[in-house]
């Protein structure tokens, strides 16, 4: 065996055959010559210097042909090293879009969705929801069937409490019709029976078609105005009165233009006319409905001192059925046909909803969920829809337990928490074409202020949830949306706020948040204030108005105290302020206890009479006081201006003692 190794017979090789050796570069600088038998060991090459900062080009000077290789050098920083290669990057050559290339886009920015939802997100919000719910049944050994023997038990159950009837109110009528249109009335009246007594208002010049016997008023351009109702209309056409029971108005648009027409006034579509014609020979004889609201003055905020103060249920009142009376408000209950809006919008209460009344529809939510549960249900569903309105049970999920009331807006937020704290892990609002538009707008402002509760303790949102018009019943999701927590067990109550403040503590017991307060938006019937205390002379002007007492003074000093409890957000007190210092901030407290506690809101050291010390002002209302009086002719005289400054006391001893005050 050879004792080769494998360099020394690579280099004998090498030797042997020169073409394996690799070719060297000319050199053109004259080299020493080697002898050909004898391997040159060459010197190691001196290391090139490394290059830094200072030895770059400037990045201004650097395009797209330009040598960018010395910034890639070990002591060039790298902050340089990124400036030159985005300079590289930014050139145009490297800026041609490939309209091909999947890639192309800027995927380190995108728009933010906000609160849009996609039709995947939904959809996958959906799947995980049914995911979830099939989990619950199988967690607990339910069955489809089980839950819909459990919510027939809770609906029968239901059934033993009807509504109770307070008050109602009649109608009668004798049948007299009015028809207001033009000459195509006269054959339409004509053919209407004689029970009817059908008299024609023309609002165009035609003529009088002489075959009709029946009384025919021409307009002829005048003024034309409606009031009344079923059995006592009053049409008012240029000071000339007409009465009437039933009025058939078919001008476009009607005279009268209102979310609830009146009753016995009709103003059908061509397509409905028929169905009136049909139905008005009916409305002949006595007639009754329910006294739907409860009116309490004395915990109304409408007005006080004089002051103009809350509105909203006569904003609210698709019937236009409630006016102003100077300090209170006041109820047509003829007008008035249940829609429920005023009761919802009311902040303190002063008018609620009667058939039923809050009490008896909290009572009816307890028993149903109470019943619902004992008979092994679970993830119970809420669905409020109108009575008239029907349904079909069995193609409803059977979590969903319906609770019919008489329209859709008498509900409101308190209930709808109310159901939420019973152990409802939802609550839906099934809304419909017929609801009016004053009604809906008063359902979302509820709607808004109750998401916002629900949000700031850290639950969804959508617990409680308006079904848009059109919504198939089979299409409503049964999978729960609130956590399952230990149900409440509070009776139903007429006080509205209190209703309200019940739920929602139960509710923050059990809450994933419990911030100090939650942010509600404008209009919520909870709330702070926020004082000036730069203006603010604390003349308890607001303290006098405040109808409910949420606002005082402090006694023996000058100190304003609040009571978030007792607060409305009527803006009486900032509207009767002097100073204009007060403003509203709507939030609520969730710590009840926290709740119940009176709140400083401004306080200054007292200002003492100048001739005895006793304290009997703040230092504020004095020094306005005295620049506002400084001008007036009766306090020119030095002294007259210092006994401003006196309490009551030694202002009329003062004012004795003083030949020029006596005259």
């Amino acid at each position: 065996m050879s004792d080769e190794t494998f360099f020394t017979r690579w280099a004998r090789l090498k030797r042997e055959r020169p073409e394996l050796a690799p070719v060297a570069e000319p050199n053109t600088a004259a080299e020493p010559a080697m002898p050909p038998d004898v391997e040159a060991i060459s010197a190691p090459a001196a290391p090139a210097p490394e290059l830094t900062d200072a030895d770059m080009p400037s990045l201004a000077s650097l395009g797209f042909d330009s040598d960018y290789s010395g910034f890639f050098s070990a002591k060039v920083s790298s902050e340089l090293r990124k400036s030159a290669l985005r300079k590289l990057f930014h050139q145009p050559e490297f800026n041609v879009i490939d309209e091909l290339n999947d890639y192309r886009e800027d995927f380190t920015y995108f728009e933010p969705l906000g609160n849009l939802i996609t039709i995947d997100m939904k959809h996958q919000l959906e799947r995980h929801a049914r995911q979830h719910f099939d989990r619950l049944l199988e967690d607990h050994r339910m069955t489809p069937d089980t839950l819909s023997l459990a919510r027939e038990q809770a609906l029968a159950t239901l059934q033993q409490y009807p509504t109770a009837v307070v008050g109602s109110i009649g109608y009668q009528s004798q049948g007299r019709l009015l028809i207001i249109g033009d000459a195509s009335a006269l054959p339409l009246a004509a053919q209407l029976p004689d029970t009817l007594k059908p008299q024609v208002l023309l609002t165009d010049d035609q003529a009088i078609a002489s075959q009709f016997a029946n009384v025919v008023i021409p307009l002829k351009g005048r003024n034309l105005s409606i009031s009344g109702h079923l059995g006592a209309f009053a049409v008012d056409v240029g000071g000339i009165v007409i009465t009437s029971d039933l009025i058939l108005d078919l001008q476009t648009p009607p005279s009268v233009q209102r979310g609830i027409l009146p009753p016995g006034y009709f103003a059908p579509k061509s397509d409905e006319l028929a169905d009136t014609l049909a139905q008005l020979p009916e409305m002949i004889g006595e007639f009754s409905k329910p006294r739907y609201f409860h009116y309490d003055p004395s915990i109304c905020a409408h007005s006080s001192s004089g002051l103009h103060g809350c509105t909203r249920c006569i904003d609210a009142c698709p019937a236009e059925a409630i006016i102003s009376i100077g300090s209170k408000i006041e109820v047509n209950p003829n007008l008035c046909q249940g829609g429920g809006a005023c009761a919802a919008a009311c902040p303190s209460g002063a008018i609620r909803y009667q058939y039923p009344s809050p009490a008896q529809t909290v009572d009816q939510l307890r028993i149903l969920l109470r019943t619902y549960h004992a008979a092994g249900g679970i993830a119970p569903k809420i669905l409020f829809h109108r009575s008239a309105m029907p349904l079909e049970l069995a193609q409803l999920p059977p979590t969903l337990l319906p609770f019919p009331v008489e329209e859709l807006g008498s509900v409101s937020a308190e209930l709808w928490l109310a159901a939420l704290s019973f152990g409802a892990t939802q609550v839906l609002l099934y809304d419909e074409a017929v609801t009016p538009a004053q009604s809906r707008d008063t359902l979302q402002q509820q709607l808004a202020i109750a998401q916002a509760q629900l949000q700031g303790l850290g639950y969804p949102a959508d617990a409680i949830h308006v079904l848009p018009v059109g919504t198939p019943a089979q299409g409503i999701s049964p999978a729960p949306v609130m956590p399952l927590l230990t149900p409440a067990t509070q009776g139903g109550m007429n006080d509205k706020r209190q209703q309200w403040r019940v739920a929602l503590d139960h509710l923050y017991r059990f809450a994933p948040a419990m911030p100090a307060s939650i942010a509600l938006p404008a209009g919520a019937p909870f709330g702070t204030l926020v004082i000036n205390k730069d203006s603010c002379t604390l003349c308890m002007a607001c303290a006098t108005i405040c109808p409910f007492k949420a606002i005082e003074g402090g006694g023996n000093k000058p100190q304003l105290r609040f009571h978030p409890n007792h607060c409305v957000q009527c803006g009486l007190c900032a509207t009767g302020c002097p100073e204009q210092a007060i403003s509203l901030q709507p939030l609520y407290i969730t710590d009840p206890e926290q709740r119940r506690l009176a709140q400083v809101l401004h306080e200054e050291p007292p200002f003492c009479c100048v001739q005895c010390g006793k304290p009997f002002g703040s230092q504020s209302a004095i020094k306005t006081m005295l620049s506002r009086l400084a001008s007036h002719p009766m306090f020119q005289n030095p002294r007259a201006l210092r006994r401003l400054e006196m309490c009551e006391d030694c202002r009329v001893m003062d004012v004795v003692q003083d030949p020029a005050a006596m005259g």
